[in-house]
């Protein structure tokens, strides 16, 4: 969109002021006013002025007094262009517009690739460097408008995410689409008031239609998948119920009793194991067995973790613990008034916990991928309106058969993302990552390159909404040899 700057004079005193593209600017004198200008001759609420691509538009206000558009009474809306001017009581108010410099054109990548890059950057990032995700979900929307809303975001990233040069560069943002409806957005190295004024404003820019989940680290994680997840919890209305815990391997049994035989010890907890392995879930099952509130806060936070441990009440969970200094922990460990609980992927510094317990990682307990997988599912039904979906025989076998090496929480955002990208009623293959698919025993070259082949397929006939015609021309092969394909795979258009 177009800037709009405005010089603004008035006896004694002239300054320039930016207008926001799209939102509504109220001249006045009084604090009514979001342009507040001395002038006798002003209303406390004059006139408001909203800026568009093409023009200002001008409206006087109810209760304001006279406005002159080039030298001319307005009493109704009028629009601005570049270089007319606006005149009010004594003041003076000449408008110019700023056309936009040109932005770098983003690369879409696939999911794998956004996904890879995601994990390096968060190796990169460590807890020192800021990093941000965001989840734009457009259910519903016709091709056309999803195109828009991806320009409109893609746009918006590249404006104020590195406000120092007002464009990307090198590695700044990465762009991806997880499916044909959700847009992912990586901005690393963005400094964190850029990233809170962008993530401000993201809501609006996407429209009414469109829901968008934003996750930073190290605040809401220090890994991929636990990053991705939280956006996923928004997007599907998790945020605040997680659900009941699954658990049927046996070691998992024995260690949510174990948690719930502590209720009544007041002595601090730490459970550690790989990030996503279900440490959160099983401290969670302690407070709610105990009746108590927990208030969760990362480690790395240690102003409001220690504030929260000081005072008495609510249990406090601290996520990635072993990140402290010891003299950090143990500061903290002296001023603990409440109970303390703790995440660590490993034993955290010195003896300030009387209760250590390690988790297994998901490959480990292979008894409870399944269980999981369903319940993981169940959840997701509500949130894409799909009230049976269901496993196919043949995604069970591949979740069955990953080593998930992000534990729970990589499967949990699988599913949250194969719910969404299903074309029909059940999770097959095709709505699973491809790499899934190297583990899957039934794989040879042959149902590998099937499989490539259906992903590559459904992606295009997804982009396309189905036109078998537009399909075979962004791939640049005849319409008939599309047709026998789609059939030879067993590819149907998805009922409406």
């Amino acid at each position: 969109m177009n800037r709009w700057t405005v010089v603004i004079g008035t006896p004694g005193k002239t300054w320039s002021v930016e207008l926001h593209g799209g939102r509504t600017a109220v001249v006045g004198q009084g604090k009514g006013s979001t342009l507040e200008i001395a002038d006798a001759g002003l209303a406390e609420r004059h006139l408001s002025l909203l800026p568009r691509d093409e023009g200002v538009l001008v409206e006087p206000l109810r209760g304001g007094g006279e406005v002159l558009v080039n030298d001319v009474p307005a009493s109704a809306q009028s629009l601005l262009h570049s270089g007319d001017e606006l005149r009010v009581g004594d003041a003076r108010l000449l408008f110019t517009m700023v056309p936009p410099s040109p932005l770098p054109r983003a690369r879409m990548t696939g999911p794998e690739e956004w996904m890879s890059r995601l994990e390096e950057e968060v190796r990169r990032a460590g807890i020192a460097r800021p990093l941000g995700v965001a989840l734009v979900s457009s259910p519903g929307i016709n091709v056309a408008a999803r195109q828009a809303l991806v320009r409109r975001v893609v746009d918006e990233v590249q404006r104020t995410g590195n406000p120092a040069t007002a464009r990307l560069e090198g590695n700044t943002a990465c762009f991806g689409e997880l499916t044909a409806e959700v847009l992912a957005v990586l901005l690393p190295e963005v400094p964190a008031p850029a990233l809170a004024t962008l993530f401000a404003r993201l809501p609006e820019v996407a429209g009414p239609r469109a829901a968008v989940a934003v996750a930073r680290a190290p605040e809401d994680g220090l890994d991929a998948e636990t990053l991705l997840g939280a956006c996923w919890d928004t997007l599907l209305g998790e945020g605040a119920d997680r659900g009941e815990p699954v658990y049927v391997d046996p070691s998992m049994i024995r260690l949510a009793g174990l948690l719930e035989s502590l209720t009544a010890d007041e002595g601090a907890v730490c459970v550690f194991g790989g990030p996503g392995s279900g440490r959160r879930t099983l401290l969670e099952g302690l407070a709610r067995a105990a009746g108590r509130r927990l208030s969760v806060f990362s480690a790395l936070d240690t102003a409001a973790l220690t504030r929260a441990a000081s005072r008495s009440g609510d249990w406090v969970l601290a996520r990635d613990v072993d990140r402290l200094e010891a003299p950090a922990l143990r500061e903290l460990a002296g001023r603990v008034k409440t109970r303390l609980l703790a995440t660590a992927t490993r034993p955290p510094h010195g003896n300030h916990f009387l209760h250590l317990i390690e988790v297994p990682p998901l490959s480990a307990r292979r008894e409870d991928v399944l269980p999981l997988a369903e319940a993981f599912v169940s959840r997701a039904r509500v949130a894409v309106g799909r009230p049976r979906l269901t496993l196919s025989a043949e995604a069970k076998t591949m979740l069955q058969a990953w080593r998930w090496p992000g534990n729970v929480r990589e499967l949990a955002n699988v599913l949250a993302r194969a719910a969404r990208a299903a074309v029909r009623d059940e999770i097959g293959r095709d709505a699973l990552p491809s790499r899934l698919s190297i583990e899957a025993p039934a794989d040879d070259f042959r149902g590998a390159m099937e499989s490539a082949e259906r992903d590559l397929l459904l992606e295009t006939l997804a982009r396309t909404r189905w036109n078998v015609s537009a399909a075979a021309t962004r791939l640049g092969m005849p319409r008939r040899t599309i047709v026998h394909r789609m059939a030879k795979l067993g590819l149907k258009r998805p009922a409406r």
